[in-house]
């Protein structure tokens, strides 16, 4: 079984068919680092490079923190980095990296709160006494606050504060802790800590046993879901604008291979011609349908007014019947909850196709149900005229009903 990281479980939660690309198949494709990610990377070396120095009993000034972002930003950047969002620039990004250190600096100087013990850690860590789950991971910065805490520090640059309930639920700090207790045994108290630069924000969270114990189920749970997966679905989100592998996923691949096509070749392209001679074929369907509707009702009202059951047409008849049976609270009743409510608690959720009130008058009226389930649920149903239309050619000596 492969070693696996936070970022490899996301990875899969995100999308089945990115993690097979990435993972599995490892396909090979062109640097296209995100300028989000690029950000991440700048101000996270920044900061390592700030406690690195402070180590030394050297507190550089702000200046000096910021001089060694830019320069790191200018050494590295490369043309290959995507900016998704076409109403910024690379000097916005770098922009708001200033802004992310100098917040920060300002927060934390003279940097004394705690004594770092190590910084960019590496770590590999079993879940399991038996050793059979492994994971890998990256500490930000480990330090020890001035009461004895351990505290596991982590840097975001993300454009988005979570809640204080999210980031309680988060994984990756999770799974931190639960090395970092191993490591140290004797560890008594381990915080975890988020940096929320991009908005000067700090957030803290602490875990149990009990809360610590969930997690390893849960993330056993999962890694065992990955290794059982044979189809690997994509999952189309907003995501999809940073991923690397639009040339190579199913859900992509043929808007790639077609979007920079002439017109004029676009629309000969098989595949679009399909699509949209597909899309007419169901508006004219939808139409026809809607159609259909209306004159249906109108041939009910007709045999019910003219106290008729067959209408003769030009070749074609239509029989109307009119029966009486049980009919339930549709989707937008009142009484669609409590109805819903008691078809699960009795099980019956599946057996009707996620609640057709037709399908479940067929299990209540044919007799497939214990007689007392029958008679509860029957009780949440009332009797009504139902009619039932069908259309057939019409013979020379007609036919009976």
């Amino acid at each position: 079984m492969p070693t696996y990281s936070h970022s490899r479980l996301e990875t899969y939660q995100n999308c089945p068919m990115q993690y097979k690309l990435q993972y599995i198949d490892k396909v090979e494709v062109e640097e296209r680092e995100s300028v989000e990610a690029f950000l991440g990377s700048k101000v996270h070396e920044t900061l390592e490079k700030l406690y690195r120095d402070v180590r030394m009993m050297k507190v550089p000034t702000l200046e000096e923190v910021i001089s060694n972002f830019d320069a790191l930003w200018d050494e590295d950047w490369h043309d290959g980095i995507k900016i998704v969002k076409k109403d910024y620039k690379a000097e916005n990004y770098k922009e708001v990296g200033h802004r992310c250190i100098k917040d920060y600096y300002e927060q934390h100087h003279p940097f004394d709160e705690s004594r770092t013990i190590s910084l960019e850690n590496l770590i590999f860590f079993p879940l399991d006494e038996e050793k059979d789950y492994w994971l890998r991971g990256v500490i930000d910065r480990l330090a020890v606050a001035k009461d004895g805490t351990y505290e596991i520090h982590d840097y975001k640059t993300s454009s988005r504060l979570p809640s204080q309930n999210k980031v309680d639920k988060d994984r990756q700090l999770a799974l931190y802790q639960i090395a970092v207790a191993g490591m140290w045994p004797d560890v008594k108290d381990i915080e975890l800590v988020w940096h929320y630069v991009a908005f000067g924000k700090e957030m803290r969270s602490r875990r149990t046993p009990e809360d610590l114990e969930d997690l390893k189920r849960d993330v056993m749970d999962l890694i065992g879901r990955i290794e059982k997966d044979t189809e690997f679905r994509p999952k189309e989100t907003a995501l999809c604008d940073w991923c690397a592998y639009p040339e190579h996923c199913p859900a992509k691949k043929h808007s790639i291979s077609t979007e920079s096509l002439p017109p004029n070749e676009y629309l000969k392209e098989p595949g679009v011609k399909l699509v949209s001679r597909y899309a007419d074929l169901d508006k004219q369907k939808r139409e026809v349908e809607s159609e259909i509707a209306r004159v249906k009702e109108a041939l009910i009202h007709y045999a019910k007014k003219n106290n008729v059951q067959a209408v003769k047409g030009s070749g074609h008849r239509v029989i109307v019947r009119f029966y009486r049976g049980l009919s339930f609270p549709g989707k937008d009743d009142p009484a669609r909850p409590e109805l819903e409510d008691l078809v699960k608690e009795l099980g019956l959720w599946e057996k009707v196709a996620v609640l057709s009130p037709v399908s479940l008058a067929k299990l209540v009226e044919g007799g497939a149900l214990d007689p007392a389930i029958a008679e509860r649920i029957g009780r949440m149903g009332k009797e009504e005229e139902r009619p039932w239309v069908k259309l057939s050619k019409f013979g020379r000596r007609g036919e009976g009903f």
